[in-house]
């Protein structure tokens, strides 16, 4: 086996890696996982402006009522 040998056998192990690797990311049973963890960043910032809003009102309230 000379090197010819070895890198044709290299490429076509990356090649069914790689394939192996998409087949899994795009299957049906994992698309709920990724949308969830897509969708994760959005979520806690919603949570962040939330808190923030609130605390915002809090302090108007207090502020209006005169404490």
């Amino acid at each position: 086996m000379d090197m010819t040998d070895f890198r044709s056998f290299y490429t076509v192990a990356l090649l069914i890696i790689f394939v192996g690797i998409w087949a899994w990311a795009w299957s049906r049973s994992n698309k709920s996982k990724f949308s969830n963890a897509a969708n994760s960043l959005f979520d806690e910032k919603e949570e962040q402006m939330h808190a923030a809003s609130m605390a915002e009102k809090t302090s108007d309230k207090k502020s209006l009522s005169g404490e």
